[in-house]
């Protein structure tokens, strides 16, 4: 019997499409989308902007501040910058070459703690179940603006009751709803006023900073009621990598993203809810 011959999905033609995004991958509260550089590339990097569908379409199918719709507002509307050019040996720019394609992450705590990226949402997740729209632009080599097709693409329901998780970004927005006053990370306690420092300070490169933000939440979480056991070993290997150091700003401890990256993805899968309960409705 011949083998089933399967058809991947064509890749954007950088000959025709200057600058290409796709979909990849959704969760509750996050969209991963693909970015394909032309044929003259993005070396200055490039932006994505997003908003919901139903916005989108209440505008007439554009995009604010074009010219049909110049003055138009979007309540949901937003935008990130992938720099090209990073500030710290820590940073990694996105000064994409021709043809080459990077994915990244639209949603809760990715853009927050990447020093390559500005946004005015980073650390907001998408709303669940909802659709969204998305387009990339970008200043290929010869310094003229590109502009992607619009893609759609929704997230993945909420999951409701107490068992449910929070990034990270809920947890710095709302020190109310703490369920302790405090947390040891690594071997060091910190009260509550000493996390929230920790979880307002970017990055800037320093791994341990990264995990330690999503260790935090994990705890948070562990603490509030949701089930711990798809992050458990997670969250000890996690305790037991940090050890003695103490936290930025709080100290001056530091670990290469390169060391922290496994870990702190799986804690962070954790709380946007792509692996464990699911994740609340913030």
């Amino acid at each position: 019997m011949p083998r089933p011959v399967i058809t991947p999905t064509p890749a954007p033609n950088p000959s025709v499409n200057p600058i290409a995004i796709s979909y990849e991958t959704s969760a509750a509260s996050n969209i991963a989308i693909n970015v394909t550089a032309g044929q003259t590339g993005a070396p200055a990097g490039f932006s994505i902007q997003w908003m919901t569908l139903a916005d989108y379409v209440a505008l007439g199918n554009q995009w604010p501040g074009t010219s049909e719709v110049p003055n138009a507002q979007a309540p949901s509307f937003c935008k990130a910058n992938f720099s090209g050019i990073v500030p710290s040996s820590g940073c990694i720019p996105y000064n994409l070459h021709p043809a080459q394609n990077v994915t990244v992450v639209i949603g809760d705590d990715s853009l927050y703690d990447n020093c390559a990226v500005s946004s005015p949402c980073s650390g907001a997740p998408l709303l669940c179940n909802t659709a969204y729209v998305f387009r990339a632009s970008a200043l290929d080599a010869t310094g003229q603006l590109r502009v992607s097709d619009t893609i759609t693409s929704a997230t993945l329901p909420c999951v409701g009751g107490s068992s449910c998780t929070y990034s990270q970004g809920y947890w710095r927005n709302h020190p109310n709803a703490w369920p302790v006053t405090s947390l040891t990370l690594g071997t060091v306690t910190y009260q509550a006023a000493e996390l929230m420092a920790i979880l307002d300070d970017p990055a800037r490169g320093n791994g341990l900073v990264i995990l330690t933000h999503q260790l935090i939440a994990a705890k948070l979480n562990i603490a509030n009621g949701a089930d711990p056991s798809a992050v458990q070993q997670a969250v000890t290997d996690a305790d037991n990598m940090i050890g003695a150091l103490v936290v930025p700003p709080i100290g001056n401890g530091y670990l290469a993203p390169g060391q922290t990256g496994d870990l702190t993805e799986t804690l962070a899968e954790y709380n946007e809810g792509t692996i464990g309960p699911g994740h609340c409705n913030d």
